[in-house]
């Protein structure tokens, strides 16, 4: 019994080390995570918490048993009962953890973006890697003054303090993440399905067909140097000149379809919600008896929304487990490793999409390849009622690794040019499938991009728009009208009754002024509104007004 004691006090230190680490990497953490981007998860933290104790309890059982192991055998096997090699080891593990917690918390300043832009770990991080050299040897000097002057017993119970510490700083800020508002807030999860993606009707159809992030300029210019895809766009209006009213997807899309500007005075999913409830398009389709599919997985539902589309499934919370896992993990490693190491945690975008169960109908899913694949290899089915498909593909969205036949390929041999004609070729096969089962007279088609890219002198807020009527036929027109996205209303309502393309926006002043709104990336409660005063091209025409909608 009075070894069982000995053994267990030594172990304790370990046990302790193994707890804080273990929550700060897998309780911690994922709470940070998920309640600084509540919008950005599918899930609610409900659905959340089950699993992440389980990575909790996994990790501290494996490392307690490790520590376990370690000692025994320094126990058994030392003829003086020292325990050297247990201690050393613990000594060291103390040096890593209080290593990673800094790299963690407090120099993450200068992460890169995860938007899927392959990341370059060279030359453009060398200051954060002699940061994270100098904190490295800051904590090795300092545990071995430790050991120099308290001796290597006194140095783990001063050691066992600081992690006692710094696991009360993390339960403090872990509490305060669950104060902020939302953070329990009940999602229902609704998933776009492929549910009548290849049907169409023999009546009338109204398609939007989104392809993301391409930049008009650099569209035009492909489409130029590609004269297999020359009449494309016969029958279409062209609109060069346009201006979107976000720079990023997530606000594009609601107002895509409203007009409604969300100007960061409510949650996101509220104004969100309201939008798509308010959509003058969607109101005038439901009137008109049209069917309604929506082919988007990034955009946030409530019951009420998903119930107009009729290929919107509402699912009970399930979760993969291992997805969850693996994309947590990468996500850790790619926070707390040093900035050397980062790269081997393979992240490039946090893929929290692939922690859903398809349960009833496959999920819709935005890839380019698998787009092109559904419109090469599937049969239309033609009914009698009227549909309307927006459907939203990755388009020339990074990272660029599509050639122009829509073969993926590496990304240090592909281009954003390359991505875009991988585009204009999905574009073309989407018309063509149309024309081939006598379904493209009777179709309004809009092709057009939720916002641009930078490209040369441009930034993001000039996409592409082509716009073609029902039963319209001419050559391409390329119209100066200077458009933007606020007109989409107009357009929609027109196509509807029946206008063409030549006919819409007659009323336009030429030298108008047009608004749009940016903020960083992944930092929309900092939006910055701007004015395009000359073409929508010419980013040395935007300025800012000064105005700024901040949550």
């Amino acid at each position: 019994m009075h070894k069982f004691k000995e053994i267990l006090k030594d172990l304790i230190p370990a046990y302790i080390l193994s707890f804080v680490a273990s929550f700060m990497l897998y309780i911690y953490e994922p709470i940070l995570t998920y309640s600084s981007n509540i919008d950005d998860f599918w899930f609610d933290l409900k659905t959340m918490i089950t699993p992440i104790i389980l990575f909790f309890s996994i990790l501290f059982l494996v490392l307690s048993i490790v520590y376990t192991i370690v000692y025994l055998l320094n126990y058994f096997c030392s003829k003086k009962k020292k325990m050297i090699i247990y201690k050393t080891i613990l000594i060291l593990s103390y040096i890593v953890f209080i290593f990673i917690y800094i790299q963690g918390n407090y120099l993450t300043k200068n992460l890169p973006s995860l938007d899927g832009t392959t990341i370059e770990w060279g030359d453009k991080y060398l200051k954060n890697n002699i940061i994270s050299f100098v904190v490295l040897m800051v904590i090795l000097i300092t545990e071995f003054i430790l050991l120099k002057k308290l001796k290597l017993k006194r140095t783990i119970k001063t050691n066992n303090f600081i992690i006692i510490a710094i696991f009360l700083m993390i339960l403090t800020s872990f509490i305060s993440r669950l104060l902020i508002p939302g953070v329990f807030r009940e999602k229902v999860v609704a998933n776009a399905t492929t549910r009548n993606i290849n049907n169409a009707s023999s009546d009338k159809n109204f398609f939007i067909f989104l392809v993301d992030a391409v930049d008009s300029s650099a569209f035009s210019k492909v489409l130029n140097e590609s004269p297999e895809y020359s009449s494309t766009f016969t029958d279409f209006t062209y609109y060069p000149d346009t201006v979107s009213a976000y720079l990023f997807t997530r606000d594009s899309i609601p107002f895509i379809f409203s007009g409604k500007w969300n100007e960061n005075e409510k949650d996101f999913n509220e104004y969100s919600n309201e939008a798509f409830e308010d959509s003058l398009l969607l109101k005038t389709l439901k009137d008109n008896d049209y069917q309604m599919n929506f082919y988007e997985y990034q955009v946030s539902w409530n019951s009420r929304k998903a119930e107009i589309f009729s290929n919107i499934d509402i699912y009970n919370n399930v979760i993969e487990k291992k997805e969850l896992c693996k994309n947590l993990t990468k996500y850790i490693l790619f926070k707390y490793l040093p900035y050397s190491l980062k790269q081997y945690s393979k992240i490039e975008t946090m893929d929290f999409d692939s922690c859903k169960v398809e349960q009833n109908s496959t999920f819709f899913k935005w890839d380019n390849n698998i787009a092109y694949n559904t419109i090469k290899d599937n049969e239309m089915k033609i009914e009698e009622n009227k549909y309307f498909q927006f459907i939203h593909i990755e388009g020339g969205h990074v990272p660029f690794d599509y050639d122009g036949n829509v073969n993926k390929i590496s990304e240090k041999e592909g281009t954003y040019e390359l991505k875009l004609k991988a585009t204009l070729n999905i574009v073309n096969s989407f018309i063509n499938r149309l024309k081939e089962n006598n379904v493209y007279d009777n179709s309004a088609i809009i092709v057009m991009a939720d916002h641009g890219y930078w490209y040369e002198s441009s930034g993001r807020q000039n996409p592409i728009l082509y716009v073609k009527g029902i039963n319209e036929h001419h050559e391409m027109i390329s119209s100066e009208k200077p458009v933007s996205y606020e007109d989409l209303n107009d357009i929609y309502t027109g196509l509807l009754e029946g206008k063409t393309s030549e006919e819409l926006l007659q009323n336009i002043k030429p030298n108008r002024i047009r608004r749009f709104i940016d903020n960083e990336f992944e930092s929309e409660n900092n939006m910055i509104e701007y004015e395009q005063r000359g073409k929508a091209w010419d980013n040395s025409t935007s300025f800012a007004t000064g105005k700024e909608f901040n949550r």
